[in-house]
């Protein structure tokens, strides 16, 4: 063989090799390289700081919906734990007077609150004043409200308070509507003159020029119950009192009889208000609670009874009985006569 030959020979296997020995090199120092490029990402994830993390996300929607509710079975970040306290039971023990949610100052009675203000007032500026506390000056409608308010004023330093009573057109009014019962009080000077009605602890109403300064004034207003009114089936809900309107003719005592049944008592009247109220369901006669006892009438829950309502009216003693008569006012027939009748009991709130 000739050397040349030899040499060349040689020098192929010696490339072959080399060759063989440098590829795996390579290809280990690519795929390292594609390892650490793989790494190098998830190790800086990992040495972030929690602030590194915040990222702001752009919308795919211009102007996304904001969500509003949850859906009825997630649990909301200010849900109550499952150990959470039970909720208060919606069937409670019934308010006691102290609890009849007046305001810090006002005293409860039968239902309304009432303010005692010192300050002495005219009586325009009383009635102000009442009025900027979300209330009106007192209208009185039976003597056990009287009566309260007497000792109310007995208790406070300035024993003389404007009440919601007013003199106008020949008439003595209340603010509230309601009638005006003036049989037993003590009138100081003609009503034209004094129309403005005050109470004093040492004697009956007496009335005032409305100009006069210096007196105190009594706020009421209706306590803070729930408003909403739960009334029977087949009763109307009315200011606070379902009424029941019986078509099947009855004598008065019958009638109070069957009303007792219901759990209330024939209607006694407080207002032109309620009367147009009752009549517009009667549209007629029907049987009301007010009777005739002892040379005056009276209601059978102890209201004070306004005589001047009456369009119709026969003698007393004969025909003790009260019923609806017209749109105008109220009428008197014996007791064992037979008509539809008019029950009225609280509504439950």
């Amino acid at each position: 063989m000739k050397p040349s030959l030899v040499l060349c020979v040689l020098l192929g296997i010696v490339l072959s090799v080399r060759a063989a020995t440098v590829l795996p090199s390579v290809e280990a120092a690519t795929d390292a390289t594609a390892i650490t490029d793989t790494v190098t990402p998830v190790t800086g994830i990992v040495s972030q700081t929690p602030e590194d993390t915040n990222t702001t996300y752009t919308s795919t929607t211009q102007n996304p919906t904001p969500v509003t509710s949850i859906p009825c079975c997630a649990t909301s970040p200010t849900s109550p734990s499952p150990l959470s306290p039970s909720p208060i039971p919606t069937t409670q023990a019934p308010l006691t007077p102290n609890q009849m949610m007046c305001p810090d100052g006002w005293e409860v009675f039968q239902g309304r609150c009432y303010y005692f203000v010192n300050e002495g007032m005219t009586w325009p500026q009383a009635q102000s004043n009442c009025a900027m506390l979300e209330s009106m000056l007192v209208s009185v409608h039976s003597a056990q409200e009287y009566g309260f308010l007497q000792q109310l004023t007995n208790n406070n330093e300035n024993q003389e308070a404007w009440l919601g009573g007013f003199y106008l057109q020949d008439q003595w009014l209340w603010l509230d509507g309601s009638w005006f019962y003036n049989n037993s009080w003590s009138m100081e000077s003609p009503d034209s003159s004094n129309p403005c009605l005050m109470l004093s602890s040492y004697e009956a109403w007496s009335n005032s020029p409305c100009n006069a300064g210096g007196y105190s004034s009594i706020c009421v207003k209706n306590s803070n119950v729930p408003t909403a009114m739960l009334c029977p089936q087949g009763w109307t809900g009315h200011l606070g009192r379902c009424y029941y309107y019986n078509d099947e003719s009855l004598t008065w005592p019958e009638a109070d009889a069957t009303c007792a049944g219901f759990e209330a008592s024939l209607v006694s009247v407080h207002s032109p208000e309620e009367y147009s109220f009752l009549y517009q369901q009667a549209n007629g006669v029907a049987w009301l609670g007010g009777f005739y006892l002892e040379d005056q009438w009276m209601w059978l829950d102890g209201s004070w009874f306004y005589q001047g309502f009456f369009t119709a009216m026969s003698p007393d003693s004969i025909n003790p009985c009260l019923s609806t008569y017209s749109t105008d006012g109220w009428s008197n027939y014996a007791c064992d006569e037979s008509f539809p009748s008019f029950c009225v009991k609280n509504a439950v709130v």
